[in-house]
C-alpha cells in the first residue's frame, strides 16, 4: 500500500514543476509512511510514497539506461523466481520496481501480461517520449487519472489530481445514479467527470497526441488439463498463493472472522509462520454479544484452539455504522457500497496499534472460489431431474427458499412444457407488440429509489440491463456465471474501497484468493467440484481438510449482518436520518425518489425486524449520498 503519483506535460514543452509532484505526494503522505521521493526530467515528473511492505531499498522513483526510463511502482510482484530467470537477473533481491523496467525492456508494452501480483505502475520511456501505465488482473492496486491536452496526471488518490490546477471538481450524475442503483458498471469514470480510473487488467499510454487504452488480459480458465484431485492441486496453489502474500515485512497479521475464508488463510499462514519458527501469527476478530445472530465466536474459538495464533478479539457492543461518517467519506472521496466499512476499519485500526502493516483478508472466497449454483441450472438444462432434486434437498436451508418452489422454478425455466410454452409467447410478443419498440428493463430495486429523471438522464435501465443482470445463456452455465461474477465491477469497487480505509492506518490489505493461478484454476473447475450436498464450495473444504476444525470445514451459514445495521441505524442514528431524509432532503430530491425513500424508512421504524434488504438499501445509501453532497456542497478536502 504505496502511492504513485507522475505528471507529463504535453505539446507544450513545459519543465514540470518540482512542487506539483510534491503537493500531491503531500496529499498522500498516510500512504508514504516511510519516506517519500520524486524524480524530475524537463516535462515528466514522478513521484512515489513509500509504505515498507516488501523490506526492498528505499523508496522510488528508480531510474535505468542512464536515466531513459523510470518508473514509480506500488506492487508486489509473486512470480519473481521466474522473472528473475527469463530476464537473466542474478542478484535475487533485486527490487519488485527494476523487474518491472527489465519486464518493459524486455517485453515492452506487453510485459504486464507476464506477471503475476498486485501492481500499480508508470514507466516514463524518454526516447519515445511516452508513459505507459498498467494496472494489475483484478484491480487490487488503485490507478486513477486526468487527461488534458496540455497535461496528463495520475494517481493512487483522487485528490492530488482534484488539487492540480485546472482541473474541475464536478460530480458526475452517471456515478451517482449508478451508486444508487448498486451498479458499479463503468469501469474507468468516479465521481468527479474530469478523473478517471485506469481499469483492471488494462494499460494505458500516453504520449504528446494520444492516450491509448488496451486490454492485455481476459479472465478465463486455465488452459492446463486437470489433475486427478482436484483438492490436492487447490491446497498446492493456495498455500503457495498465502505464502506469496506473506513476503517481506515480518509486520503480517491476518483477519479471522471464523467464516471458511478467512479461517482458512489464518491458519495456513500460522502454520507456515510456525515452520518458519517465527512469532505467533498476529489475528484480529470482531466478537458481537453472545447470542447475538451475529455472535461467531465458537467458529473463532475452533479455530484459535487448532493452531498457534496470537488473537486479538474486538468487541461490538453497540453498533453505530454512521459513526465517524465525515472522516469515512473524505478517505474513500464520495460514496461507497459496504454499509459495513466502518467495522472493517475497526480491525485496521486495531492492527496498527498491534504494529501490523500486511494483513491477510479473506475477501472474495465467494467469488473466486463459486458456491456452483450454476450447476443447479446446468442439471435442469440437461434434464437430470432427480439429480437435482437431491441437490435441492441437501441444501434446502441454504438458498432462502423452500425446496418445492426452487425446483418448479427450475422446471419453469428448463421444463420442456414450459419451454415451448414460453417460446410460443416470446415468439408472439415479438411479432405483435415489440417491434420498433424502445428497450424497457424489468422494475428493479433501485426504481424505488433512484429519482426517475435521473434515472432517465443516466440511462439507467439501460445500464441496468446491460451490467446488472446476468444474461440467461450464462446463468445457464456454471463455468460462464463464475466469470461473469468474476468481471463484475463490484469485485474492483471492493478493492479501491478497502484500500483507501486501509491507507489511512499505514496497513496494505493482501488477499490470496486472488491469485491469478488460484483463479484460472477454480475457474476451469467443473461444477461437481463446486457444489455437492449442498455444500459451496466444496474445493476450498476437501482441501483444507486436516487443517481447518471440522466444525469451520463444513459450516453452511454465512452471517447476515443487515438486522444489525438496521438496529444500529435506529437506536443512533434516528435523530440524524430525520433530518437528512425528511426534514432537510432537498439536497437529495434531485437524486432519490423521496417519496419512496421515506415509506421505506416509514416502514423500518414500525417494523425494523422485518425491514427488507432493498429498504435497507435505499435508506443507507439516501443518507450515505446526503452527507456526501454536503461535504461537496462545504468545498471540504477531497484527499
Amino acid at each position: 500500500m504505496s502511492g504513485v503519483a507522475g505528471i507529463l506535460l504535453r505539446q507544450d514543452g513545459r519543465p514540470a514543476a518540482a512542487a506539483d509532484i510534491q503537493q500531491m505526494l503531500a496529499r498522500m503522505r498516510h500512504r508514504g509512511r516511510d519516506g517519500s521521493s520524486w524524480w524530475t526530467d524537463r516535462s515528466v515528473a514522478l513521484g512515489h510514497a513509500w509504505l515498507d511492505t516488501t523490506g526492498e531499498d528505499g523508496p522510488g522513483p528508480l531510474t535505468m539506461a542512464g536515466g531513459k526510463l523510470a518508473v514509480t511502482a506500488d506492487c508486489r510482484l509473486d512470480n519473481r523466481d521466474e522473472l528473475l530467470a527469463r530476464l537473466g537477473i542474478r542478484d535475487p533481491t533485486a527490487a519488485d520496481a527494476k523487474l518491472l523496467m527489465r519486464a518493459y525492456l524486455k517485453w515492452g508494452e506487453a510485459c504486464p501480461t507476464y506477471l503475476q501480483g498486485d501492481f500499480a505502475f508508470a514507466i516514463w520511456d524518454a526516447e519515445r517520449r511516452a508513459l505507459f501505465c498498467a494496472r494489475d488482473h483484478f484491480g487490487i492496486k488503485p490507478f486513477y487519472y486526468h487527461a488534458g491536452a496540455r497535461r496528463f496526471a495520475f494517481a493512487s488518490e483522487i485528490g492530488p489530481l482534484l488539487a492540480l490546477e485546472g482541473v474541475n471538481t464536478r460530480i458526475s450524475e452517471h456515478q451517482i445514479s449508478g451508486f444508487l442503483a448498486g451498479l458499479p458498471d463503468d469501469p474507468q469514470s468516479t465521481h468527479y467527470a474530469e478523473i478517471f480510473r485506469l481499469p483492471a487488467r488494462h494499460t494505458l499510454t500516453v504520449t504528446d497526441n494520444q492516450v491509448t487504452l488496451r486490454q492485455y488480459w481476459h479472465i478465463e480458465p486455465s488452459p492446463e488439463p486437470l489433475r486427478s484431485d482436484a483438492a490436492e492441486e487447490f491446497r498446492h496453489l493456495f498455500y503457495r498463493s498465502v505464502q506469496n502474500r506473506m513476503r517481506g515485512t515480518p509486520a503480517i497479521g491476518a483477519m479471522l472472522s471464523g467464516g471458511l475464508d478467512s479461517s482458512s488463510i489464518a491458519c495456513l499462514a500460522g502454520l507456515q509462520a510456525a515452520a518458519a519458527r517465527k512469532p505467533k501469527l498476529k489475528t484480529f476478530s470482531l466478537v458481537f454479544e453472545k447470542g447475538s445472530p451475529m455472535d461467531e465466536k465458537p467458529f473463532i474459538d475452533a479455530v484459535m484452539g487448532h493452531h498457534r495464533l496470537d488473537g486479538t478479539m474486538i468487541s461490538i457492543g453497540n453498533y453505530a455504522p454512521f459513526a465517524e461518517f465525515e472522516r469515512i467519506l473524505e478517505e474513500q472521496e464520495g460514496t461507497f457500497l459496504a454499509p459495513g466499512l466502518s467495522l472493517t476499519r475497526s480491525i485496521y485500526r486495531t492492527a496498527e496499534t498491534k504494529g501490523v502493516k500486511v494483513l491477510l483478508d479473506g475477501h472474495g472466497g465467494d467469488e473466486v472460489v463459486s458456491h456452483g449454483h450454476g450447476l443447479l441450472h446446468e442439471l435442469a438444462k440437461a434434464g437430470r431431474w432427480l439429480a437435482l432434486w437431491r441437490e435441492l434437498h441437501s441444501a434446502a436451508n441454504t438458498y432462502g427458499e423452500g425446496m418445492l418452489s426452487l425446483y418448479f422454478r427450475f422446471l419453469s425455466i428448463y421444463g420442456p412444457a414450459w419451454r415451448i410454452a414460453r417460446m410460443r409467447a416470446m415468439a408472439k410478443r415479438f411479432l405483435g407488440k415489440l417491434r420498433h419498440r424502445p428497450f424497457q428493463a424489468p422494475r428493479s430495486a433501485w426504481a424505488g429509489l433512484v429519482n426517475p429523471e435521473l434515472a432517465r438522464r443516466t440511462d439507467l435501465a439501460e445500464r441496468f440491463h446491460r451490467a446488472g443482470y446476468m444474461p440467461a445463456n450464462v446463468s445457464a452455465s456454471e463455468a460462464l456465471t463464475h466469470r461473469w461474477l468474476l468481471s463484475t465491477g463490484l469485485v474492483p469497487h471492493a478493492f479501491e474501497v478497502l484500500d483507501k480505509a486501509a491507507a489511512n492506518f499505514g496497513i496494505e490489505p493482501r488477499y490470496p484468493f486472488w491469485d491469478k493461478p488460484l483463479v484460472e484454476f477454480c475457474l476451469a473447475l467443473p461444477g461437481e467440484e463446486k457444489l455437492k450436498d449442498g455444500f459451496g464450495r466444496l474445493v476450498l473444504r476437501r482441501a483444507m481438510h486436516g487443517i481447518l476444525p471440522p466444525v469451520v470445514q463444513w459450516r453452511r451459514d454465512k452471517i447476515d449482518f443487515t438486522a444489525n445495521l438496521v438496529k444500529g441505524m435506529i437506536v443512533n442514528h434516528r435523530d440524524l436520518l430525520d433530518r437528512l431524509l425528511v426534514s432537510d432532503s432537498d439536497l437529495i430530491a434531485p437524486y432519490v425518489n423521496l417519496p419512496e425513500v421515506n415509506a421505506a424508512y416509514g416502514r423500518m421504524l414500525r417494523e425494523p425486524e422485518q425491514a427488507t434488504l432493498p429498504d435497507v438499501q435505499h435508506i443507507w445509501r439516501s443518507a450515505s449520498l446526503s452527507l456526501w453532497l454536503r461535504q461537496v456542497q462545504q468545498g471540504g478536502d477531497p484527499a
